[in-house]
């Protein structure tokens, strides 16, 4: 069997896209061997800074004859679509076969294929494969009319060891390729995969991603234990530093101690953002006055590379003291008068709008909360700071410092850190007034920009709305807080009145996107069909109450009594079908005492059901149910339903039709 060797030789492939275009090379690549049979063992693609390789290993030398059936239109189809499948085809309709297909004929051509070599194939078809990826910018270069992420300057193509001279725009095919950039620029013949391999090795090149991030990840560890500290985790960095350097070596800087009085966020964003340097801490978390970093040279004099960096990142930390110095000239009431020319959404005004929105919010939220109140206000002031301009993803931790700089409390402080939280399923909920401006924060933002027609279609979610919506429900939950979220969206809704027309169906369109997040949060707890006989926001729209619910429904019907309740409510509910019911049900019709004692059983314990639901006690409510259960078990083993008297049977249906009301007093017994 033979392998397939081909690399892409460019200008710097873009860090960030190259793992997506490893994905999508590796399926572009499987389907043309499948649509060309060819058949293949395995398929490997590797990238770097450069070069995007593709191997493909047990791939058949030669093909040997065959016939391919391509199936046509229907005998019965119109005389141009089978004329236009004979053109497409370049043949005749002389040249086609009747064949039926279950049970219904179709045209088919079978097409005889001659044996081919696997080499003229590639030779022919390669280039289609290359090209069919769309990176996400891709850019055209001099005169040529090949498109690509970056110019290309070499295309290696060799199968069974031999070169394949595939043209591609301008290129031509070879058996080159080149080391690393500045260590070894010059070109090597390679006769194989494992040559190959070997040779960029030799001239100071890791081909595989894999490798260099291993190598990357243990000499980070290794530099920060000598200095008795611990790398700062940040998968994007890592990937992205991967990306940038063929040949990895991590070096140790140092920072200047009079940065160390800016804020470690900034220091961190700042390494990270324009330096794509690695941050240490001490054990106690505390930010270390150091930096690892990866160069794409192993130098003899790496002192010199590192006083580079060391005097690179001086410059920047320098930009950054100076941003947080201006920052701090001003105070985060004088910031927020600035927030009027910062627009929040075209229809919904401006962020000094919102924070005054979220002011109200959260005093209907918590009236008692005065610094969930103040923070409100002052909660977006950092937007406009020198700062977050620089660094957009410190919006409300900068918030946090210049309210600390300003001496205001710590729990003013915090909640304006937190009230971004939590922005995925991995972040923590904010407590204290942190949640309550959270929470005011979110629904502010759900029902204004539903409100302003940008709900969520599909997979597109420009706003992140299932975000907001699931961190609504998180933060309810996990601070245990009993709200009304149907009142709490009619007050936020109902804030955007100067504004927008509030009708009442779009604020019902908010609850029920907000019911579907509550779905999706109890899915790993519950079954979809228990959380269905529960959750109704327009009926019960707390949240902890419908928690408690749950759980006291999922232990009721996972006892015998339960189990027991739930089939005869199913025999009651099969018995009376689909039929309407007409007339009231009349005690005095009863011929046999089960029906008496069942009626008595459910007046009796309708009224306790309903006290023990008014007072949230589900599972009070829950075992007065089970009580119930030899009443309804005496009237289904004595009682004939459909008598023959039609009057008679009409009332029993009807006591039937009580038992179920009862039931679903308390769920929707139907969806279990």
């Amino acid at each position: 069997m033979s392998e397939l060797l081909l690399e892409l030789f460019s200008e710097e492939i873009p860090a960030m896209m190259q793992q997506q275009a490893v994905a999508a090379y590796k399926e572009i690549f499987s389907k043309y061997f499948v649509v060309h049979t060819i058949k293949f063992d395995a398929i490997e693609v590797y990238v770097g800074p450069r070069r995007l390789a593709i191997h493909a290993i047990g791939l058949p030398s030669s093909l040997p004859a065959n016939t391919t059936e391509l199936k046509g239109p229907k005998i019965s189809a119109p005389a141009q679509a089978i004329e236009g499948f004979c053109r497409s085809n370049n043949i005749t309709v002389n040249d086609l076969v009747i064949r039926e297909i279950n049970g219904v004929e179709f045209y088919l051509y079978e097409q005889k294929n001659l044996a081919q070599n696997t080499k003229d194939i590639l030779l022919n078809s390669l280039h289609q494969p290359i090209a069919e990826y769309v990176w996400p910018k891709s850019m055209y270069w001099g005169d040529h009319k090949i498109k690509w992420v970056r110019p290309l300057q070499n295309i290696l193509c060799i199968f069974d060891q031999e070169i394949i001279p595939l043209q591609y725009g301008h290129l031509v095919a070879n058996d080159k390729c080149y080391g690393h950039r500045f260590m070894s620029p010059l070109w090597h013949n390679v006769v194989s995969f494992a040559d190959y391999k070997q040779k960029l090795l030799d001239n100071f090149v890791v081909l595989d991603a894999k490798d260099r991030q291993e190598y990357i990840q243990q000499e980070l560890s290794k530099a920060a234990a000598k200095l008795d500290l611990i790398v700062k985790d940040d998968v994007a960095l890592l990937e992205e530093v991967v990306g940038l350097a063929e040949y990895p070596q991590v070096l140790i800087g140092k920072i200047d101690q009079k940065f160390l009085s800016v804020p470690s966020e900034i220091l961190v964003s700042a390494m990270k953002a324009h330096q794509k340097y690695f941050s240490l801490f001490n054990k106690d978390g505390k930010f270390a006055p150091y930096f690892l970093f990866v160069s794409n040279i192993a130098s003899t004099e790496p002192e010199i590379v590192i006083s580079g960096n060391e005097k690179v990142l001086s410059a920047r930390l320098s930009d950054a003291l100076y941003f947080y110095t201006q920052d701090l000239k001003t105070s985060l009431q004088e910031k927020s008068e600035r927030l009027n020319k910062v627009i929040f959404h075209a229809k919904l005004g401006s962020l000094k709008d919102k924070t005054i929105r979220l002011a109200a919010i959260t005093k209907f939220i918590d009236s008692s909360n005065e610094s969930a109140a103040s923070a409100a206000l002052l909660c977006k002031s950092d937007i406009v700071s020198e700062v977050v301009d620089e660094f957009p993803t410190l919006q409300g931790i900068m918030g946090y410092y210049y309210a600390k700089a300003e001496h205001l409390s710590e729990e003013l402080a915090v909640a304006i850190c937190d009230h971004y939280k939590p922005q995925g399923p991995s972040d923590q909920c904010p407590k204290g007034a942190g949640a309550i401006l959270a929470l005011a924060d979110k629904i502010d933002t759900l029902c204004g920009l539903m409100l302003a027609g940008e709900k969520p279609s599909g997979s597109k979610d420009p706003f992140a709305l299932r975000r907001q919506a699931l961190g609504i429900v998180r933060i309810i939950l996990e601070n245990k807080r009993s709200i009304d979220l149907a009142a709490l969206v009619e007050f936020a809704a109902n804030q955007y009145k100067d504004k927008l027309e509030v009708k009442d169906d779009l604020k019902k369109q908010i609850l029920i996107f907000l019911e579907e997040r509550v779905k999706h949060f109890f899915k790993d707890q519950y079954s979809l069909e228990l959380i269905l006989s529960v959750l109704n926001l327009e009926q019960e729209s707390d949240l902890l109450k419908i928690a408690n619910k749950l759980s006291s429904m999922k232990a009721f019907l996972e006892s015998k009594e339960g189990d027991d309740l739930l089939i005869a409510y199913k025999r009651a509910s099969n018995i009376i079908g689909n039929d309407k019911l007409e007339g009231k049900l009349d005690a005095s019709m009863f011929v046999l005492d089960q029906e008496t004692a069942l009626f008595n059983c459910l007046t009796d314990y309708a009224q306790k059901i309903e006290t023990e639901l008014s007072l949230k006690h589900y599972s009070a409510s829950l075992q007065l149910l089970a009580k119930m259960r030899q009443p309804i078990a005496d009237f289904f083993d004595n009682v004939m339903v459909k008598d023959q008297d039609s009057a008679i049977a009409n009332n029993r249906l009807l006591l039937l039709e009580k038992t179920k009301q009862v039931f679903n007093r308390i769920a929707n017994f139907d969806r279990l």
